[in-house]
C-alpha cells in the first residue's frame, strides 16, 4: 500500500479522496459557510473575472471575485437537481459554465445566467459513447466543442458545442494514446492551435493530440525531478504555456506546448502563506494573475504569473483545531486504546515505534505474491512489545511481478474482466474461480505459518470499481440464478453487485478456515483496510463492491481498518462513528489517519485526529505512513500522544 495508496485513492475519487468525500453531511454541513471550502478542485475565471470553484466535499461550485469577495453558490439547478459531487468548472465561449458533476457521472452545461443548456451522460455508470464513469475534467475550445476526461473509463470524449457525440480515444495501456496504470485520467485542456493534451493521473506522463484524437506526442514521465510529474491532476494552457499543479509534491511545474521543461515552483508543502499543500487546478485572470486550488488546505490562492503570492482565501488551521466532535461514542470494554503505524520492520523503526509506545505495525512488503521471509524481524518486534502484520494486496494479486507471470498464462481463466473488454487483464486475478481464491488463501495461510504472524491486513479486498467482475463464468452462473444477463443492466444494479461481492466474502470465509485449520495453536487477526463512508450496504456496494458489514456481521474479519486520509475533522469522525454503530460489538475499528500526503502533518493536527477517532468510537488509531514521520520529525509527538491516551483511557463502556 505504501506504493500504491494514491492509486488506491484515485479508484476510491480518487482514491481519496473520492469515497471519503461521499460521506453524507449533517444539516447544519449543508449550509456551509462562504469561506468553509471542503476539497476545492477545479477553478475557472469567466470574461468578467468572477472565479468559480468546484468543492466536491460541499456538492457545490463557489463563486468570488478575484479579490475573495464571496458571490455566490451552484448547488442546484433547474431540470437537473442536486449537484452529486463536482470535480470541475470550466468556462466556454459566451461564458457558458461546463461542470463534471463526478459523482453523478454526467456533465452540465449552463449558459452564463446558469440555465441548463443540456446534461451529458446518464445517472448511472457506463462505457457506451456519451456515458461516462466519474468523469474529471472538462475543457472547451473557441467554437465550443467540448473535451471530457472520462476517467475510469480511461478515454477522452469529444462532443459537439450542442452535445452531440463526435468521437471517443484512449484506453489503457503504454502505447502512445494509451494510459499507463489503471489508465486514470486526470486533466485535460486545449490551446488556441488546435491541439488537446491530456494528464494522466499517476502515470506522470502528458499526451499530445488534434482536436480529432490524432496521437501527437508524449511530455515529461513519473518522477519527481524538474520536469516530471509524480502522481496528480493539474494540466492548464495558459499564455501559450502549459501549467501542471504536480499535486502529489505541492509545487507548480510549467512546460512549453512541446513539452519542454520551463521552471518549477516550489516553495514547499505547508499549510498557510505562499506554500501549497496539494494543489490540483489553475485559471488566469483578465489581468494574468493565477488563481490556484489548494486542495488540502480547503483553501484557493492568488498568485502573480510569476508564481508571486498575492492573497488567499479559505480555512486556516486554527479552523480545524477549533472542530469539536458532537458527541463521544462509546466502545465496548476490551482493553485499552491501541496505536499502531503503517511502516516498515527495520531496526531503526522498531525502535522508534517502541519509544513512542506503538502496539501494532503495519507493513507493506510491495503488496504482492511473494514470500514475506520476515521471520527473525516479527520474532525481533514480538521481543519489543510490537506486533506485526503484514498488508497483503488481494486483488492485485502478482501484478508487477515477472517471476509470478506464468500464474496468469498457466489459469488465463482466473484473469478479471471489465465490461465490454475483448479479453481479460492478464495481471489481475478474478474473486470468481474457485481456484484463484484458493490460490491466494494458501499463499496467506503459508506466510502467516512460515513467519509466526499474529495478524494480516487485507488490502484491495474489493474490485476495482462496478464495471470489473464482468467475467463469463461471472455473468452465466447470474443468468442461471437470474434469468438476467447483467450486461443489460446498469453496472450498480443492487443484484448484480451484490453477486459479484459475494465472491469476496467466500474468499475470506476460506482463508478464516484454512488458517484455523493450519495454525490450531493461536488465532491469527484478520483485518481489513476500507475507506469507511456511509455504513449502507447498499451505497458502498455501488463504489466498490465491498460488502465489509456483511463481513463483521457473519465474524468472519476481527478488525475493520476505517481510513479517512484528510484533515476534515468532522469527516474522521462521521466515519469512524458510523462504522463503530453498524458493525457487532466484537468486531474492532481502527481509525486509519494519515500524517503523509499533506493531512495531519503537524503534531498539533495529529493530536487532533486521536482525538476525534477516539471520540467516534475508535478501539485503535494507526497512522499512515512511516516514511513521513521520519520526514517531519513527528516521532517525539507520537510518542506523547500515546502516553497521554493511555494514562487517559477509560477503556470504553458496554453499550
Amino acid at each position: 500500500m505504501a506504493s500504491t495508496h494514491k492509486r488506491y485513492m484515485m479508484c476510491n475519487v480518487i482514491s481519496g479522496v473520492m469515497m471519503a468525500l461521499f460521506l453524507l453531511l449533517s444539516p447544519v454541513q449543508l449550509i456551509a459557510a462562504e469561506w468553509d471550502f471542503k476539497s476545492p478542485f477545479g477553478v475557472a475565471v469567466n470574461s468578467k473575472d468572477v472565479v468559480y470553484v468546484a468543492e466536491i466535499g460541499n456538492k457545490r461550485v463557489s463563486k468570488f471575485t478575484v479579490d475573495g469577495e464571496w458571490i455566490g453558490v451552484i448547488e442546484s439547478v433547474e431540470g437537473y437537481g442536486n449537484l452529486a459531487g463536482p470535480f470541475d468548472v470550466c468556462i466556454g465561449p459566451d461564458d457558458w459554465i461546463y461542470i463534471t458533476d463526478t459523482f453523478g457521472h454526467r456533465v452540465l452545461v449552463l449558459d452564463a445566467e446558469e440555465k441548463i443548456q443540456f446534461v451529458l451522460g446518464t445517472e448511472t455508470k457506463g462505457a457506451k459513447p456519451g456515458q461516462f464513469a466519474e468523469p474529471h475534467f472538462v475543457a472547451v475550445n473557441q467554437v465550443g466543442e467540448i473535451f471530457i476526461a472520462d476517467t475510469f473509463n480511461a478515454r477522452i470524449q469529444k462532443f459537439s458545442p450542442d452535445g452531440k457525440f463526435i468521437n471517443a480515444w484512449g484506453r489503457v495501456g503504454g502505447q502512445p494514446g494509451e494510459y499507463l496504470q489503471h489508465g486514470y485520467l486526470a486533466s485535460i485542456d486545449v490551446d488556441n492551435l488546435g491541439f488537446v493534451y491530456v494528464r494522466e493521473f499517476d502515470g506522470g506522463r502528458i499526451q499530445k493530440y488534434t482536436e480529432d484524437g490524432e496521437y501527437i506526442a508524449t511530455f515529461s514521465k513519473r518522477g519527481t525531478g524538474q520536469g516530471e510529474l509524480d502522481e496528480g491532476y493539474g494540466l492548464s494552457v495558459i499564455d501559450g504555456k502549459i501549467f501542471c499543479a504536480d499535486t502529489f509534491e505541492s509545487r507548480i511545474q510549467v512546460f512549453s506546448l512541446d513539452g519542454e521543461f520551463i521552471e518549477v515552483w516550489d516553495p514547499g508543502e505547508g499549510n498557510s502563506g505562499s506554500h501549497f499543500n496539494h494543489p490540483v487546478d489553475i485559471a488566469r485572470t483578465s489581468t494574468g494573475d493565477l488563481i490556484v486550488s489548494d486542495w488540502k488546505n480547503d483553501r484557493v490562492l492568488k498568485l502573480s504569473n510569476k508564481g508571486e503570492f498575492l492573497k488567499t482565501w479559505g480555512r486556516s488551521q486554527a479552523d480545524i483545531l477549533a472542530y469539536q466532535p458532537p458527541q463521544k461514542i462509546a466502545r465496548p470494554s476490551r482493553g485499552p486504546i491501541r496505536v499502531a503505524i503503517y511502516a516498515g520492520i527495520d531496526d531503526a523503526t522498531l525502535e522508534a515505534a517502541q519509544r513512542a509506545g506503538i502496539d501494532i505495525i503495519y507493513t507493506s512488503l510491495n503488496n504482492q505474491f511473494r514470500d514475506l521471509n520476515i521471520a527473525d524481524q516479527v520474532a525481533k518486534a514480538r521481543s519489543m512489545g510490537i506486533e506485526v502484520h503484514p498488508s497483503i494486496a488481494c486483488l492485485p494479486f502478482g501484478q508487477g511481478q515477472p517471476d509470478n507471470s506464468a500464474i496468469f498464462e498457466e489459469y488465463p481463466q482466473w484473469c478479471l474482466w471489465k465490461k465490454g473488454a475483448a479479453e481479460p487483464m492478464g495481471t489481475i486475478l478474478s474473486w470468481a474461480p474457485p481456484g484463484a481464491r484458493s490460490f491466494r488463501a494458501d499463499h496467506f495461510v503459508k506466510q502467516a505459518k512460515a513467519n509466526r504472524l499474529q495478524g494480516i491486513m487485507l488490502d484491495y479486498i474489493r474490485y476495482l470499481g462496478t464495471d470489473y467482475g464482468y467475467d463469463p463464468v461471472i455473468i452465466d452462473g447470474f443468468f442461471k440464478e437470474f434469468g438476467l444477463n447483467p450486461l443489460n443492466l446498469p453496472q450498480d444494479d443492487p443484484r448484480w453487485m451484490q453477486y459479484r461481492a459475494d465472491f469476496v466474502t467466500d474468499f475470506i470465509v476460506e482463508l478464516r478456515h484454512k488458517l484455523a485449520i493450519a495454525i490450531p495453536d493461536r488465532d491469527v487477526e484478520l483485518s481489513v483496510y476500507l475507506s469507511g463512508d456511509d455504513p449502507d450496504p447498499a451505497f458502498y456496494l455501488k463504489q466498490s463492491m465491498q460488502d465489509w458489514r456483511t463481513w463483521a456481521s457473519m465474524g468472519i474479519v476481527d478488525t475493520v481498518h476505517v481510513a479517512q486520509y484528510t484533515r476534515d475533522m468532522d469527516q474522521i469522525y462521521t466515519a469512524v462513528r458510523r462504522v463503530r454503530e453498524a458493525v457487532h460489538d466484537r468486531v474492532k475499528v481502527n481509525s486509519f489517519i494519515a500524517c503523509y500526503g499533506g493531512n495531519l502533518n503537524t503534531p498539533e493536527l495529529l493530536r487532533k485526529g486521536f482525538e476525534v477517532s477516539i471520540a467516534g468510537g475508535a478501539d485503535q488509531v494507526t497512522i499512515y505512513r512511516s516514511d513521513v514521520i521520519w520526514a517531519l520529525d513527528l516521532w517525539d509527538a507520537i510518542g506523547e500522544i500515546t502516553r497521554d491516551i493511555k494514562a487517559t483511557d477509560t477503556v470504553g463502556v458496554e453499550r
